[in-house]
């Protein structure tokens, strides 16, 4: 039982180079698979989940502060444009950071 070999587990990983052709910086660990496709795939599912559950929300929530601060007159509104272009300014905000 002793002179069981574990030359059956570096059987098993096909994926990874031979041992000549390694570098010294090799780590058999970050080698697994996780293919770029599929770490695009994480990155756009993480981004789009984050304009809807964080970026939209707050926006709206800073947009209807900000017209409810004109409103009450704690702002100023332009006199041509009201106050469209405070609120369009704290509607941008939040979506730019969020990138």
């Amino acid at each position: 039982m002793a002179s069981v070999s574990t030359r059956g587990n570096q059987d098993k990983d096909t994926h990874l180079p031979p041992p000549s052709k390694q570098s010294l910086l090799f780590c058999p660990k970050s080698k697994l698979h996780i293919h770029r496709a599929e770490i695009s795939k994480i990155m756009r599912e993480c981004q789009e989940e984050s304009f809807w559950k964080r970026a939209l929300p707050f926006s709206l929530v800073s947009m209807l502060v900000t017209q409810g601060l004109v409103y009450q007159g704690y702002l100023a509104a332009n006199p041509r444009f009201g106050s469209l272009p405070k609120v369009a300014r704290t509607a941008c905000l939040p979506v730019r950071n969020a990138k």
